[in-house]
């Protein structure tokens, strides 16, 4: 089977990183009435805060959530804690149709409402309401974030991986994790490696199935042990979160969850950090270099074309799963001459594979490929972590020509 060149997820990928880096200074937007209704509904900016009103008692304001492709999520949050009025609001997630329910979730004063790994299988336009507690109040002001993310369903899910009660034996995280607080002595805990100044947000859902869920508090550890912040506000069932914090230095923050009460069998929860308003990932360095180029990327038809390409993990976490480093090559362009020992190898790629990424790991691999015939191209680095559902393209461009070519010289 011929894998495929660039896969929907990394698409999403690089499109979100196009997005945030366009909009992340995006000042805060103010609903427009009338948006009462699906069909009326304000669509919402990425990253950008919605500010608003629930006014007269009664009113509900609909927004429109935008598909980003086939698999997704968001996690959003409403702050009622301006208002000079009622502070108890509600946000509630929708499907395409605006009337089936998909969660909803309660802010009150001094706890937002929170909307925790929704997932949505579908490119179709999602809505968020915000709406009164009480249906008989106002609500003077209110500030809606919401963060698409590139997660699937279910299967970017990762689960825990006991023993995980201690932070020297803390499951790395993913993208989001799933786990459960068995008894009432149990923790899990989770490593993430950070770097200074990035932005973490800590996001819990203390209900995945909708039967009820414990009562749970999250707890977030700096690198030396220390408790940094506490999150207990929710009561049974309901999510929990660390408000985004700026990291004071490089190293490994660990955050765990435990259950006040309700622990057992079923006290499921999904739970995960969000960084610089994006999914984690690890912290890495990588690049396909073509040693043998002639000057404006160019190669004679027939001459041998040699590469290399690094892999450098940066973080001194393990990663768990399979990792690939995958060449892409044009086969009407390119033919193979010398590649070591691929752990894979198709019509139009090979790969090596690796039993997860260790701490600060370091791969080098060099092989050689031959021009055909004229053309212009490029051959692709791709790294594929299982553990991430994902996956980072590098490519290196090239001419291949009859004779010689000189490129251009501006005078």
């Amino acid at each position: 089977m011929t894998p495929k060149r660039v896969g929907g997820i990394l698409l999403l990928l690089l499109f979100l990183a196009l997005v945030s880096t366009a909009v992340r200074a995006a000042t805060a937007t103010t609903e427009q009435e009338p948006n009462n209704t699906p069909a009326q509904a304000n669509p919402l900016v990425y990253y950008a805060p919605m500010e608003g009103t629930i006014n007269p008692a009664g009113d509900v304001d609909f927004f429109k959530v935008r598909g980003l492709g086939e698999m997704w999520g968001i996690v959003a949050f409403l702050d009622t804690g301006d208002s000079t009025s009622s502070q108890q609001g509600v946000l509630t997630a929708y499907a395409p149709d605006g009337v089936t329910e998909l969660q909803h979730n309660r802010a009150v004063p001094g706890r937002k409402g929170l909307i925790a790994w929704q997932y949505f299988r579908s490119n179709e336009d999602h809505f968020l309401r915000v709406s009164e507690a009480g249906d008989d109040q106002t609500i003077s002001r209110y500030t809606l974030h919401y963060y698409p993310l590139a997660i699937g369903h279910r299967g970017d899910e990762k689960a825990e991986q006991e023993p995980n009660d201690t932070l020297a034996t803390a499951t790395t995280s993913a993208l989001v994790n799933r786990g459960v607080i068995s008894s009432a002595s149990d923790r899990d805990c989770y490593a993430v490696y950070g770097e200074e100044g990035k932005r973490f947000l800590y996001v819990l859902n203390a209900d995945p199935e909708g039967d009820g869920g414990a009562d749970f508090k999250l707890t977030l550890f700096r690198p030396d042990g220390s408790i940094w912040h506490r999150a207990d506000r929710a009561g049974a069932g309901g999510h929990e979160y660390i408000d985004e914090v700026i990291l004071p230095a490089d190293g490994v923050y660990t955050y765990c969850v435990e259950a006040k009460s309700g622990a057992g069998p079923g006290a499921t929860y999904l739970a995960g950090p969000i960084v610089n308003s994006r999914n984690y990932y690890p912290s890495f360095q990588a690049a396909i270099h073509w040693d043998n180029a002639r000057p404006g990327a160019f190669a004679r038809v027939g001459e041998d074309m040699r590469y290399t390409v690094t892999f450098t993990h940066t973080s001194p976490l393990k990663i768990p799963e399979e990792f690939r480093l995958r060449i892409y090559y044009n086969p009407d362009c390119q033919s193979i001459v010398d590649v070591p020992h691929p752990d894979g190898q198709y019509s139009n790629a090979f790969e090596w594979r690796y039993d997860g990424i260790d701490p600060n790991m370091t791969v080098s691999k060099s092989f050689v490929l031959r021009a055909e015939k004229p053309c212009v191209d490029d051959v692709r680095l791709n790294l594929g972590i299982d553990y991430y559902i994902t996956g980072w393209g590098y490519g290196s461009n090239y001419i291949i020509g009859e004779g010689s070519y000189l490129p251009l010289v501006m005078k």
